[in-house]
């Protein structure tokens, strides 16, 4: 659900409407009275009145001229809870003064603002203007900064002239994460690299050894060496596929959070409890030397700004998006589109994740169990599936059985609401699981440190 934004371009075009029914209301007082009298007086009136407009509008596009707005941010992407130093200039480039100046920058709900933003005055020639502040977080998030308006006004006030600077700058704020595996040592690793309990798939990197050619066997299997050894025919034989990694499966539907419809983002916590469980296990698994990916239902908040993002998507994209971008026709596509992040490791890993699920909000789309029942053909095996949702529904049973039967390994993690008091709750959710699909209940940060000790 997207939530409405004030924007200054909107309160730009409003301000032009009401300007033109101005001028065009005392256009037609004026033609008004010169049709009932033929006096000089009226006529001469109407050349005065007329006379202080055109005035008023070239004083007001003189000054309007090659005014420069430059934009400084300290930094795109900070930590909840930090600051970040900002500034916007205002410099008149031309030889002569800019009188009657209004310039105001916009800062998006989310950044609190600590200093001032708008200023009215008068710039003298080759001048230049500047507002500094401070923006702090308040919530994760893609924040955008800008656009600038600066309004250019006449000696009367009659007429006014407005200008919009295209320059605009993003502030990403990274999700709150909680450390997980306190105390662990050195080198352990949060999915354990054992062969699995029944795979499919074989790993080619772990050989095993050889054994006779059988009807049926690949050529690219054949060990060469050993055939010329044995005098037979020998293929090669490996260990089964491992557990190396996990893929965050993270629900993100707005029918989870039924709290969103009237309030938006902020009317359901569970929405940051369940952003804040997937940065944790994301940290806590990449901290283990071991892959992580990401998958969820939701949307990229980039899209918000489809005229001034430029900084990519985290959306898959279809040959049909590739081809249109290739070809320089931007079109918005609709269809079943996720938002993905690839398996890797790492520092850069991490900064992909933290970005994406900083930038991930809730969106009417496919459940998160009919995502996962069209992905199984492109998930990697070798990577256990944690489920992260608010609403364990018997449809979310049934694709994590289908997980299973297809050779993958699952776990669910239930964001549930703070417990209240004396309420402990149950650990395990009313409607059914398939068998041996372990499930971990988060209500809080104590839950979710714990899961360190957990195998996953």
């Amino acid at each position: 659900m997207k939530i409405a934004r004030p924007d200054l371009r909107d309160e730009v075009r409003a301000a032009r409407r009401a300007l033109w029914v101005r001028w065009g209301v005392a256009a037609a007082g004026i033609l008004f009275l010169l049709s009932l009298f033929s006096a000089g007086f009226f006529l001469y009136a109407a050349l005065v009145v007329g006379g202080l407009l055109a005035a008023g509008l070239a004083v007001a596009s003189a000054s309007q001229a090659r005014l420069e707005v430059t934009r400084r941010v300290d930094s795109a992407e900070i930590e909840l809870g930090e600051s970040v130093e900002a500034s916007v200039s205002l410099r008149n480039a031309k030889g002569i003064p800019a009188p009657w100046i209004f310039w105001r920058d916009q800062i998006e709900p989310g950044l609190d603002v600590e200093g001032e933003t708008c200023a009215f005055e008068s710039l003298p020639a080759r001048a230049e203007s500047l507002l500094s502040y401070r923006l702090h977080s308040t919530r994760r998030g893609l924040f955008r900064l800008g656009p600038a308006v600066v309004e250019a006004s006449g000696p009367f006030g009659l007429v006014r002239r407005f200008r919009i600077d295209p320059d605009v700058r993003f502030v990403t704020v990274f999700p709150r994460t909680v450390s997980l595996g306190e105390g662990w040592p050195l080198g352990h690793r949060p999915i354990h690299e054992v062969p699995r309990r029944r795979s499919l798939f074989e790993d080619p990197s772990r050989f095993l050894g050889v054994r006779p050619y059988e009807p049926g066997d690949s050529l690219r299997r054949i060990h060469w060496r050993a055939t010329a050894r044995s005098g037979e025919i020998q293929v090669k034989i490996f260990e089964p596929a491992v557990l190396a990694g996990v893929l965050l499966a993270v629900e993100m539907s707005t029918a989870a959070y039924p709290d969103l419809q009237d309030e938006g983002e902020k009317g359901d916590p569970r929405v940051e409890a369940v952003i804040t469980a997937a940065a944790s296990l994301a940290d806590f698994v990449l901290a283990g030397d071991q892959s992580v990916a990401l998958l969820s239902n939701g949307a990229d908040a980039a899209e918000r700004y489809q005229g001034d993002w430029s900084g990519g998507t985290f959306r898959r994209l279809s040959e049909l998006d590739e081809a249109l971008a290739e070809g320089g026709r931007r079109r918005r596509l609709t269809g079943l589109r996720p938002v993905e992040v690839e398996a890797g490791k790492g520092a850069w890993q991490r900064e992909r994740l933290r970005a994406a699920l900083a930038r991930l909000t809730p969106a009417p789309s496919f459940s998160l169990p009919e995502l996962l029942t069209l992905e199984i053909p492109r998930l990697r095996r070798s990577l256990v599936v944690m489920v992260i949702t608010p609403d364990p529904t018997p449809a979310l049973g049934a694709a994590v059985d289908s997980l299973r039967r297809s050779g993958m390994e699952a776990g669910i993690l239930w964001i549930r609401p703070e417990a209240q008091d004396g309420d402990e709750g149950e650990d395990q959710p009313a409607v059914g699981l398939p068998a041996g699909v372990p499930i971990w209940a988060v209500r809080g940060d104590a839950d979710l440190e714990r899961l360190g000790s957990a195998r996953l």
